[in-house]
């Protein structure tokens, strides 16, 4: 984190400062052992984490897609002019 910024949370058990309470929660679910509410929090904060770890592959896939689909288009009409 920059020196001029404030941080949103802080890591309970070693004072590591986070900009978000997301990242502080998966941490201390990660590096620590956490209560039985901060394991809570972890478990909803990885969820979250699958959740947009999903739709970015799900829109990685439809570009790719597209992009491919583009391609064969652009390549198809460039062919056929020269026919």
């Amino acid at each position: 984190m920059p020196a001029d910024e404030e941080p949103a949370a802080t890591c309970p058990h070693c004072g590591h400062p986070f900009r978000s309470e997301h990242a502080r929660d998966l941490h201390v679910g990660e590096r620590h052992d956490p209560t039985p509410a901060e394991r809570e929090r972890y478990e909803a904060a990885l969820e979250t984490e699958r959740d947009d770890l999903w739709l970015f592959h799900a829109k990685a896939v439809v570009a790719l897609g597209v992009t491919y689909a583009a391609t064969v288009i652009l390549y198809m009409v460039v062919l056929g002019s020269f026919f």
